[in-house]
This record gives structure tokens, sequence and C-alpha cells, in this order.
């Protein structure tokens, strides 16, 4: 009975902290030039191109 104890609480603790860090991912293409442009403002702010597109989507949408 410990293990299953233990299996339930391990569960519901997963449960909870994906809840709190849920992503959505998707993918999408983009232009080639758009994908370069996109490439070079974030190295110009240390960033990786995604988390550069993030940043863009927040100021976007206002988040």
């Amino acid at each position: 009975m410990a293990f299953e104890d233990k299996k339930n609480q391990l569960k519901d603790s997963l449960y909870k902290s994906e809840i709190k860090s849920r992503r959505i991912q998707k993918s999408f293409t983009l232009k080639e030039e758009v994908a370069n442009e996109l490439v070079r403002k974030a190295k110009e702010e240390e960033l990786t191109a995604s988390r550069y597109l993030e940043k863009l989507l927040k100021e976007q949408f206002n988040l």
C-alpha cells in the first residue's frame, strides 16, 4: 500500500507542476529572409531566435 500512496503523491505533484508551466508547441515555416532577420536581431540581443520571437509576440499581445 505504501508504494501506491507514494505513486499517487508523485502523480499529483507532477500534474500540479505541469499546469503552471504548460507550453504549446507548434511548428511554423518562415520565409528565408524573415528567418534570417529574426536570427540576426536575436543575436544582437544575445537570445535564441525562438526566445526573441517569443519576446516580440509578448510585446505585440501586451502580455
